[in-house]
C-alpha cells in the first residue's frame, strides 16, 4: 500500500510538474532577427505601402496620355506606371510579410507619419501639378529604396531577408529608371 501511494505521489508530482510549463520553449522556435535586419524590414514595408498608395492616386488622378515612355512595347503614363507600382509593390509586400511573419518582425500596417504627409500633399495636388509631384516623388522614393535595399544586401545578418533585398534590386532599379523618364517627360 505505501509503495502504490508513493508511486501515486510521485506521477502526481510529475503530472505538476509538466502540467507548470510556462512554455518559454516558445522563445528557442522563434528564429532571432538582428535588429538591422529588423529595421531593414520595417523600412521596406512602409517603402512598399507608400509605393502602392501613391500609385493608387496615379491611376485615379494621374493623366492617362502616353508620354513617349517606353514599358515593353507600349508607351507608358502616369496611370500605368501608378498600376505597375501597386501590382509590384503590393506582390513584393506579400513576399516580405511571407518571409517576416515566422521571424516574429512586425510589419507596419499603415505608412509612416513622413510617408502620410508625402502622401497628403500628393492628394491635394491635380492635373500636371500631381503628374509632376508624382513623377518626382517615385524617383525620390526609388532612390531611397535602393540605398535601402543595397545595404541590406551587402549588410544584411539574414541570409533569406538578404537575398530577398538582393532578388528585389533589378526590379527597383528598372522602376527608378523608368520614374527618371517620366519625370523628364512631365517638366
Amino acid at each position: 500500500m505505501k509503495k502504490l501511494k508513493m508511486i501515486l505521489m510521485l506521477a502526481a508530482g510529475m503530472f505538476v510538474a509538466v502540467s507548470c510549463d510556462d512554455d518559454d520553449d516558445d522563445q528557442d522556435n522563434v528564429t532571432s532577427v538582428s535588429e538591422t535586419d529588423r529595421t531593414f524590414a520595417v523600412n521596406a514595408a512602409d517603402g512598399g505601402m507608400f509605393e502602392v498608395r501613391a500609385g493608387e492616386m496615379a491611376v485615379a488622378k494621374g493623366d492617362s496620355s502616353a508620354m513617349g515612355v517606353m514599358m515593353g512595347a507600349d508607351s507608358m503614363s502616369i496611370k500605368s506606371f501608378g498600376q505597375m507600382m501597386i501590382t509590384d509593390h503590393t506582390m513584393a509586400n506579400n513576399e516580405l510579410k511571407s518571409i517576416s511573419d515566422p521571424k516574429k518582425v512586425d510589419l507596419p500596417t499603415t505608412v509612416s507619419n513622413a510617408k502620410q504627409l508625402k502622401l497628403d500633399s500628393l492628394n491635394a495636388a491635380s492635373g500636371v501639378a500631381f503628374n509632376r509631384l508624382y513623377a518626382k516623388m517615385m524617383v525620390a522614393s526609388h532612390q531611397e529604396t535602393i540605398a535601402l535595399f543595397q545595404s541590406e544586401s551587402t549588410g544584411g545578418q539574414d541570409n533569406e531577408l538578404k537575398t530577398w533585398a538582393t532578388q528585389k534590386l533589378p526590379n527597383l532599379n528598372q522602376h527608378l529608371e523608368m520614374a527618371q523618364m517620366l519625370n523628364d517627360e512631365v517638366k
